[in-house]
């Protein structure tokens, strides 16, 4: 039986820690307010950014030439 609670408690261990992660950064964005893009920093708002960085714009165009 303790193999089955196992794998359940470990999952909520790590959705708790996400969220641990994601409130942190929420916070840390909030004290830091607006700022340019810090190497470095993990609040939400430098994350989205070098994520934004990161991906390939990759989007179709309306019109053809």
């Amino acid at each position: 039986m303790n193999k089955h609670k196992n794998p359940e408690q470990s999952l909520k261990a790590k959705q708790r820690m996400i969220l641990e992660m994601i409130n942190a950064s929420w916070e840390l964005a909030e004290r830091l307010g607006k700022h340019p893009l810090k190497s470095g920093c993990n609040c939400v708002s430098c994350v989205n950014k070098r994520k934004r960085f990161a991906e390939e714009r990759k989007r179709e165009w309306k019109f053809k030439l």
